[in-house]
């Protein structure tokens, strides 16, 4: 009866840390809600929540981080703090933008590091229309000291709608 209880319990012990403690894929996609919930931005944002939110935007970046936009030109390093002004300018001038991410696949190829390729939603609201611009992102993610930090983008192609 006591090797039954402890199976029992062994096997409830396991199937809670399984379901509920936080997997490596599950902190990258929440790490990409997060980078969305900071990159976007309202008309109403204050000027101390808009630098915040894009100083705790860099902070989920490795230092420095790899962009890559072959169709403005752009392949090179920036560091947290030009990843911040670059998130700043941004909000700046599309006051009411919110990003999404879809169809996220991720794999492992290394246990500390990630491939991500995705789909990012731009939305706009302007007084007069709504607008959207979709891209096509592959992302790496490196694990460093338990967390997982974004060290690399790339817009793959964008796509009208």
């Amino acid at each position: 009866m006591d090797k039954k209880i402890i199976t029992v319990l062994i096997l409830i012990v396991s199937v809670i840390g399984i379901l509920f403690l936080p997997n490596d894929k599950k902190k990258i996609l929440s790490n990409m809600d997060t980078l969305a919930e900071y990159c976007s931005s309202t008309s109403e944002e204050t000027a101390i929540a808009l630098l915040k939110k894009a100083a705790l935007a860099a902070k989920l970046c490795k230092n420095p981080c790899m962009v890559q936009i072959d169709s403005h030109n752009i392949h090179r390093d920036f560091l947290k703090k030009e990843l911040t002004d670059q998130i700043i300018m941004m909000k700046r001038t599309m006051p009411e933008t919110s990003f999404s991410f879809y169809n996220t696949s991720i794999i492992f190829p290394q246990k500390t590091l990630a491939e991500i390729t995705t789909t990012l939603q731009l939305t706009e609201i302007t007084s007069n229309d709504r607008f959207s611009d979709t891209y096509e992102l592959t992302i790496h993610a490196e694990k460093t000291d338990g967390d997982w930090l974004f060290s690399f983008f790339s817009v793959i192609e964008f796509m009208r709608q």
